[in-house]
């Protein structure tokens, strides 16, 4: 088999390949909002509610902004980094993957494309799990102000995700111990120590993230009557505490109906209980949105970008030969 031959296959399984990927991205996320109770969703559909739902929406794509620039700075502080653009493309292209059944379809789609970047796949390996680490420390620490609400006396325990983030934020050393650690544990390279910088600019970032996320929750339920006040501490730490809790069972894409449970009985003591559902239901709705909205923003400004910086192709003067053989007219 030739080389150009072997090269066109190869192109045409890629094809094929990202075709059946967007198709399971479609019915996952089709899956993730089938059972879900529309009819309790139109009491949200005044004006006022409306303009909070779609500042909601804005607020959490700024959150995931937070969050793919707290994995730019991982991966920058490991050593490889990447511009901005290139960051995003690769980190929301990863993050959609979570609606597709399957774990690690996002460690190796980062894999794949940081191979484009430069980026070798035992380094975007490395920032996947360190990325896991920082998201859910981060997330469980920031659950602290709702946990009285949510868990009750049982919430104590997340005292326990506040000290490594304590911990590393002060001597982010410790992050580079743990990632060399984990690599004798699989028997790979140890990977570049992180700079103290970068990690603690990921923490920063990702714990802002997580504040930023609840700050949307938070806006659907004043939408739906939540006093703002009292609401407040609840909605940013429960969703911060749902997400990580959801992402954690593994047997469901995106932690769905974990996430949901926990974020109703946080609203239990605000709201109605088919109110909170409703609630709930629409958070989930502006989170996938964003989502896959930020994905394609991504994948676009990463794409035109491209095209910019591809040099122009040579010209060829007028009565030479073109490059399959046939001469060209002078008026070209």
């Amino acid at each position: 088999m030739t080389a150009d031959i072997l090269r066109v296959r190869l192109g045409v399984l890629r094809r094929v390949a990202t075709v059946l990927f967007g198709i399971a991205l479609v019915v996952g996320v089709a899956v993730a909002l089938r059972d879900a109770d529309w009819a309790a969703v139109r009491d949200l559909a005044g004006p006022a509610e409306l303009s909070l739902l779609g500042l909601a929406l804005l607020v959490n794509s700024v959150g995931l902004v937070l969050g793919m620039l707290s994995w730019r700075h991982l991966l920058a502080g490991l050593g490889s980094p990447v511009g901005v653009w290139t960051a995003a493309r690769i980190f929301f292209v990863g993050m959609i993957t979570k609606f597709v059944p399957g774990r690690f379809w996002a460690l190796i789609a980062n894999i794949r494309m940081g191979r484009t970047a430069g980026v070798t796949p035992a380094r975007m390996a490395t920032v996947y799990v360190l990325n896991i680490a920082v998201m859910s420390l981060t997330g469980l620490t920031v659950g602290l102000v709702a946990a009285p609400s949510v868990l009750g006396g049982r919430g104590g325990w997340l005292l326990l995700a506040a000290l490594p983030v304590l911990a590393c934020a002060i001597r982010p050393e410790l992050a580079n111990r743990w990632a060399a650690a984990l690599a004798r544990l699989l028997r790979r390279p140890a990977p570049a120590p992180a700079g103290h910088r970068d990690l603690r600019y990921a923490i920063a970032a990702q714990a802002v993230s997580w504040l930023v996320a609840g700050l949307q929750f938070w806006l659907v339920a004043v939408a739906a009557g939540a006093p703002p006040a009292a609401s407040f501490p609840v909605c940013v730490g429960a969703f911060g505490l749902a997400a990580v809790v959801g992402s954690f069972v593994v047997f469901v894409p995106d932690g769905i109906g974990v996430r949901e449970g926990i974020l109703m009985v946080a609203l239990t003591g605000l709201l109605p209980l088919p109110t909170a559902g409703a609630v709930v239901l629409v958070s989930r709705l502006i989170c996938t949105v964003s989502e896959i909205a930020s994905a394609g923003v991504a994948l676009l400004a990463a794409e035109l970008i491209r095209r910019r910086a591809r040099p122009p192709a040579p010209a060829v003067p007028a009565g030479t030969e073109s490059p399959a053989g046939t001469e060209l007219p002078a008026s070209v």
